[in-house]
């Protein structure tokens, strides 16, 4: 009987067993792993998660506490995916770094006077007598006087124009000059000078000459006298001679530390206003940029004759940090000075200036033309 039992043995107890012990090992692994996950859910300060494993709560309980669990989980990857979108959009922000700056660190602001006085009376009367006395025209001297006058309607005035004479006034200075003319430079000479308006001009608490501080250019209501205005000049026909000036620093706080200027209304030359006033148009804007309003940056200021008038200045500087730079300009949203310029023929890129040359490039696109007081750039003259 022992040697029959020794000698009948399945063949295949050997698998069944390793089978056997196989999938025990896993059931036991698996015991384990909800042990172990089990005891963390009991320990874990998330009570959702306390709350799941309490044998004691209803299992509706426990399921409300799952969901609101899952609920809670979801909310949260999704303000992730939110932040994660924000920043791939808009990788950068703006934030203050101080605001303890050392004023000698400070870039003076730029400031142009402009007289509300467009045309010089004396300026026309001379023109008008030139053109007169060359007898190039049967009209009278008041006659070519008034259609002198014409000429204002360049400027963006707050009057209405109700009749203009533009052709005959265009055909008139075309007969005088014997073709084409520059308009640029008769707005100019018609301009009152600065020469005439600044009488006493002090620095920094001391008395300078006017004439070594400021400078006949451009601003968004024509030729003015402008000071620190750290530009090339306003016409460059070539660019590689273009050169930018030198911009004043800030000395010293306080109203005897500035800009202090004296004027002569010249209240009986008024020949052309655009304005309903008298009085000078004063603006403050970044010396590196054009003062147009319309772009931004730039402050407007009425003042009046016989009244003294105050400009509290106060200063604000957006720096970037050098690794800006390393973001693509699609990201970043904005352009160095010294990296390549979008402009055309510009030599020093500023946002304000980006967009007047917008302005500038579609109005002569779509007019054939460009308004004689924004800068030209390059040997195209309209």
């Amino acid at each position: 009987m022992l040697v029959e039992r020794n000698k009948v043995r399945p063949r295949n107890t050997f698998v069944r067993r390793a089978w056997q012990k196989k999938n025990s090992e896993s059931i036991s692994k698996s015991r384990t792993a909800t042990k172990y996950l089990k005891l963390y859910c009991q320990y874990s300060s998330l009570n959702t998660l306390k709350y799941l494993v309490d044998s004691q709560r209803p299992l509706f309980e426990r399921l409300l506490w799952v969901t609101i669990h899952c609920i809670i989980v979801s909310f949260l990857v999704f303000m992730v995916y939110i932040s994660y979108r924000e920043f791939v959009t808009i990788p950068l922000i703006t934030s203050m770094e101080t605001d303890s700056y050392r004023t000698t660190n400070l870039d003076f602001p730029g400031i142009a006077i402009c007289s509300v006085n467009r045309i010089s009376r004396q300026s026309a009367s001379g023109l008008a007598i030139d053109i007169f006395n060359s007898n190039v025209t049967r009209q009278s001297l008041d006659e070519i006087l008034d259609a002198i006058e014409q000429l204002g309607d360049l400027y963006p005035s707050d009057f209405d124009t109700i009749a203009s004479r533009n052709v005959e006034i265009d055909q008139l200075l075309t007969t005088y000059y014997k073709g084409p003319y520059n308009i640029t430079d008769i707005m100019k000479d018609l301009t009152p000078k600065c020469t005439v308006i600044l009488l006493k001009c002090k620095l920094h608490g001391s008395y300078r000459n006017c004439s070594n501080l400021f400078e006949f250019r451009k601003t968004q209501d024509g030729f003015c006298c402008t000071f620190n205005y750290a530009r090339e000049s306003d016409d460059i026909l070539d660019m590689a001679y273009a050169i930018q000036p030198d911009v004043h620093q800030v000395m010293d706080l306080g109203i005897e530390r500035g800009l202090t200027v004296v004027m002569d209304p010249l209240l009986d030359d008024y020949f052309y206003s655009i304005l309903p006033t008298v009085g000078w148009k004063v603006l403050v804007f970044n010396p590196t940029d054009f003062p147009d309003m319309t772009s931004g940056g730039v402050t407007e200021v009425l003042a009046m004759p016989l009244t003294e008038t105050f400009l509290d200045v106060s200063a604000t500087a957006f720096v970037s940090t050098k690794s800006v730079e390393s973001f693509p300009r699609e990201k970043r949203n904005c352009i160095f000075s010294d990296e390549n310029s979008p402009m055309r023929g510009s030599t020093m890129y500023t946002y304000s200036d980006c967009i007047v040359d917008c302005k500038i490039y579609y109005i002569q696109k779509f007019c054939g033309c460009r308004p004689f007081f924004y800068p030209r750039r390059g040997p195209k003259e309209c």
